[in-house]
């Protein structure tokens, strides 16, 4: 990330990091140090929140999306 990162969540292996940056990280655990898998882009402003229920990641911005 380039900015300031908001929140974080751990599903497993994964880690997902929401940034003011716009952006959502996906982060691999099982590396050392753990290593960016994807970026995830489609916000307009800083990503402050996020939640994941099975396979699915949810995200809240400051976009109001």
């Amino acid at each position: 990330h380039t900015h300031f990162v908001y929140a974080l969540v751990v599903v497993g292996d994964r880690l997902y990091s929401a940034s003011a940056d716009d952006t959502i990280r996906v982060w691999d655990l099982t590396q050392s140090p753990p290593v960016s898998l994807h970026t995830l882009t489609g916000h307009t402003d800083s990503v402050v929140a996020l939640a994941v229920t099975g396979d699915r990641l949810y995200s809240g911005s400051s976009d109001n999306t």
